[in-house]
């Protein structure tokens, strides 16, 4: 019986098949006959869908802001959360979603942010959340002023700039864990902290927040301390393929 799925569904099967071929290939290097192939469907299946491999990078990047974007709406809607704690809790967010995201979809992310390969699809990622997400961090600044808890004179170009400095942060945070991971070291922990502590203290003076106010450095020990249980995983598992082999 062939198996029937909603245009909803076909269309994440169509994207789970290019994320793995994006990841191993590259983008560029990536045909639409590829992800046919991946996808295991026919050549009209992947057209019914999409015009181009374009339209289909359209979709991936919609696929990486929507599910964050609107997890943030209904943290910015919240009548319980004061302005700060509402922009604390989009950071916090956004740390629990990386975590949280499928085994294959992590290592698609570490992939696409160690090399080059997958310039153009990070930056259609990053374009994308840099349009969609500035209103939702405006509204909770604009809040926070009123509360008295913020001072800036510029809401709407301070919230473009989190933003905007927010996902670049992310991406090079991203780079320095994948480094870190593949050296097999604990001594590249320093720049990582120094950085969210720098990125942190930058914020807080372009938001007019007092020193300590948002919770960067919180998140930043929370992350090496994953990092530090997968080094730990990692050698443990090297010492017992070396018991092994002694044997």
């Amino acid at each position: 019986m062939i198996e029937r799925m909603s245009p909803e569904e076909r269309k994440s099967q169509i994207i789970q098949a290019a994320l793995v071929l994006f990841s191993d290939r590259g983008y560029e290097n990536t045909t639409v006959r590829n992800i046919i192939d991946e996808a295991g469907i026919s050549k009209g299946g992947f057209y019914h869908h999409y015009d181009s491999k374009e339209q289909l990078l359209d979709d991936i990047a919609h696929f990486f802001v929507a599910e964050v974007l609107s997890i943030l709406e209904e943290i910015a809607e919240r009548d319980d959360l004061s302005g700060l704690e509402k922009v604390n809790e989009f950071i916090r967010t956004a740390n629990a979603y990386k975590k949280e995201r499928p085994v294959e979809v992590s290592a698609l992310l570490s992939g696409i942010y160690s090399d080059d390969k997958n310039m153009h699809l990070e930056n259609k990622i990053l374009d994308t959340g840099r349009k969609s997400l500035p209103p939702i961090m405006k509204s909770s600044i604009l809040q926070g002023i009123e509360e008295g808890e913020f001072d800036t004179d510029y809401p709407e170009e301070a919230a473009e700039m989190f933003v905007k400095l927010f996902m670049m942060h992310q991406s090079e945070m991203a780079v320095e864990f994948v480094r870190v991971l593949s050296e097999d070291s604990e001594e590249g922990f320093e720049p990582i902290v120094r950085k969210y502590r720098f990125f942190q203290q930058a914020m807080e003076d372009m938001l007019g927040l007092e020193r300590g106010a948002l919770v960067l450095e919180e998140i930043a020990s929370d992350l090496l301390r994953n990092l530090e249980v997968q080094l730990g995983m990692m050698n443990s598992t090297g010492d017992e393929s070396d018991e092994k082999s002694e044997r």
